[in-house]
């Protein structure tokens, strides 16, 4: 749309500002309108000013006249008296504009007298002399003026495209009036506007063209002041409405951009990936270390339980050897308690052997003898199971087996009850 608009004006060139020909009555209308091609009327040169109202003057000569021809036709005095007095207004009134000119608003008026400027007059009503006309109406509002599409170089070789609209006011009618006229200064305005865009936009890199729209240029508007000056121009403002570098130049430079964003991004991702890979080896160490140290610490507890079994089996041999060195001490200070517990011993196996009357004894001796009579006397009076006195059968041997183990289970117990008192006495 901008583009679109932007050659269409290029199209109109410079033909925005002109000059009409029309009648002081119609310079209102003639300033508050365009023209049929869109260019806006800033001075109107006013027709030969006939000030005198015909009509009037005309209605006052035929009532004049018709009301004389009446009073001589019937003779009658006051028809006269009447038409009279009321042709002597109407020509007054008639008259009366010859000496008083109205000034439409938001222009000002240049009055000649004898061909020669006199002076400048605002709007409204004018009490002037017939001798003084009015030869131009310039326009005092603020005129819009669009400079069209610049192709300018810019700061780096790069032709861009700059649209300006310009305000300006005419604040001296009579420098611009006598010193140039609305299409000349046209012309004028539009190569002072592109001389200083070209400036502008010499001085800015491409890159920053586009920035450029939507600005007031201050700076512009001191440069055209200063040249408008001579026309009794003021430069109200400079607004950037369009500035872009080419096409081909946005394409390039966005896929730069582009290429310089995606470049970065991929260093991103390959950081992340470094980051992602080092944390990853990290864990890994830390995993490793954390197995390292429980297996150090799993070898730790073996090492300290074998040391606890070690000192254990060390305390058991250290308690056995002195059960053993105490049982010896005790056996060479009481050998005869020890013989007499050794034959009770041996007298309790052979009560159980006398109890049985189908186990067979064989003697050696007569201590043999005696035990065994001791046993036979003190064992219950069963008869032998055969009533003979056989060999007992191969249970009672069995029998007989188990009671003399039982005896030694008796003896050994006894022991090391004695062995576990006698550590505890130490």
């Amino acid at each position: 749309m901008a583009e679109t608009a932007s050659n269409t004006t290029v199209a109109s060139g410079a033909d925005q500002l002109i000059q009409v020909r029309v009648p002081l009555d119609d310079a209102a209308e003639a300033l508050a309108q365009q023209d049929a091609n869109g260019r806006t009327p800033i001075v109107v040169l006013t027709k030969w000013q006939h000030r005198i109202r015909n009509d009037f003057v005309v209605l006052a000569v035929v009532i004049l006249i018709g009301s004389w021809v009446a009073g001589n036709l019937f003779d009658a005095v006051l028809i006269p008296t009447i038409g009279i007095p009321v042709a002597l207004a109407l020509l007054v009134l008639g008259i009366f504009r010859v000496f008083y000119v109205s000034i439409p608003e938001g222009a000002s008026a240049i009055v000649i007298r004898g061909g020669k400027y006199s002076r400048t007059i605002g709007s409204g009503g004018t009490y002037l002399p017939p001798w003084m006309v009015i030869s131009h109406l310039v326009t005092r509002r603020e005129i819009p003026y669009d400079v069209p599409v610049l192709e300018a170089p810019t700061a780096d070789d790069v032709r861009a495209a700059v649209d300006v609209l310009v305000t300006f006011r005419i604040h001296d009618p009579y420098k611009f009036v006598y010193n140039i006229s609305a299409t000349d200064f046209d012309l004028v305005l539009q190569a002072a506007c592109q001389d200083v865009l070209r400036t502008l936009v010499r001085r800015t890199n491409a890159d920053a063209i586009a920035s450029l729209a939507g600005q007031d240029s201050v700076d512009l508007s001191a440069a055209l002041n200063e040249t408008m000056e001579a026309y009794g121009v003021t430069i109200g403002r400079v607004t950037i409405t369009y500035a872009r570098p080419p096409e081909a130049f946005l394409h390039s430079n966005e896929a730069r951009q582009l290429a310089v964003l995606q470049r970065a991004e991929q260093q991103e991702l390959q950081a992340l990936a470094q980051r992602r890979l080092a944390d990853e080896a990290e864990l890994e160490r830390q995993r490793v270390a954390a197995q390292v140290a429980r297996k150090r610490d799993e070898l730790q507890i073996e090492i300290q339980q074998a040391e606890i079994r070690q000192r254990m089996v060390e305390l058991d041999a250290a308690a056995e050897e002195l059960r053993l060195s105490k049982l010896e001490e005790r056996l060479a200070r009481y050998p005869r308690a020890a013989q007499w517990d050794w034959d009770g011993a041996q007298l309790e196996v052979a009560r159980a052997l006398a109890g049985n009357s189908r186990v067979l004894v064989h003697m050696q001796g007569t201590d043999d003898l005696a035990r065994l009579v001791m046993a036979r006397e003190r064992a219950t009076d069963q008869p032998p199971a055969n009533g003979l006195g056989r060999p007992a059968p191969a249970d009672e041997t069995q029998e007989a087996s188990r009671a003399l183990d039982d005896g030694r289970r008796r003896r050994s117990s006894k022991q090391t009850q004695q062995s576990n008192e006698d550590n505890a006495e130490v």
